[in-house]
């Protein structure tokens, strides 16, 4: 078992939505900052959108205070790197259509990835359009495996394992079955797809980083995403700074602590 420090313990706390005894704040309290968290990694607004058009609360206060945000990556991307699958595990995950989309066409995961040793969740069928993902983790993938990672865990019907952004995919269609087919969307709708994805390891980012990027583009995306959900477009100009922002700022996190 890994010795993790305390900043690291309450990074997967707050990302898994147990924040418990967090500090009461706009930042710590959230039990949903993962819904941004997650987004901060897609190209343009486009996850962004479809998180708000599903009802999902999305909170600019995680964008308030960079420092703050890059320790929080910075403790949860080191878990990451202490923690490693002790054997092959199969697992599950009801998708965004959309986010397969981009992993597929990247052929890695594109943010953390949650996925369960319990089969398709139905609390992950709020979405609109979706793909059922099985996952096969071979050992010594880096991962979480929360019920070995805490003592208490607050989700034990979820039997969560969670992949980190970065790791190769191989995708193969499959049939949808019958009971799949029952698995139904946030609007009624079957699967649009079910696939074997088989996991392998992470890709390495060796481009040059710039550690140093402007900050208007957070201070943008604070602006675009209140618009989005007061039901208003953002300007474009909001959306174009704050896109370049995002991959500026992902692309150095994983560089540097992935």
């Amino acid at each position: 078992m890994q010795n993790y420090t305390d900043a690291e313990i309450q990074a997967v706390r707050y990302y898994i939505g147990d924040v418990r005894n967090l500090p009461q704040d706009g930042f710590w309290n959230d039990p949903k900052a993962y819904c941004l968290l997650n987004a901060l990694f897609f190209p343009e607004m486009q996850a962004e959108s479809a998180r708000i058009a599903e009802g999902k609360k999305l909170n600019p206060e995680l964008l308030a205070d960079l420092p703050r945000l890059i320790d929080f990556f910075r403790n949860f991307l080191t878990v990451f790197r202490k923690s490693a699958s002790e054997q092959e595990f199969i697992t599950y995950r009801v998708e965004r259509f959309s986010d397969y989309e981009f992993m597929r066409k990247a052929g890695k995961t594109i943010s953390f990835t949650s996925t369960s040793e319990a089969g398709f969740l139905e609390s992950y069928q709020d979405r609109k359009g979706i793909a059922l993902l099985r996952f096969q983790i071979p050992e010594h993938t880096p991962c979480i495996r929360m019920q070995d990672f805490f003592r208490n865990y607050a989700k034990p019907e979820e039997a969560e394992i969670l992949l980190p952004p970065e790791l190769k995919l191989h995708f193969e269609v499959l049939n949808l079955s019958e009971s799949e087919l029952k698995i139904l969307d946030a609007d009624g709708n079957p699967p649009l797809i079910s696939c074997l994805v088989r996991v392998g390891n992470v890709e390495s980012n060796q481009q040059n980083q710039n550690d140093h990027f402007s900050d208007q583009g957070r201070k943008a995306g604070i602006r675009a995403i209140q618009a989005l959900q007061a039901g208003e477009l953002p300007k474009p100009e909001d959306t174009e700074c704050y896109s370049v922002w995002k991959r500026e700022f992902i692309s150095q996190i994983l560089h540097n602590f992935l």
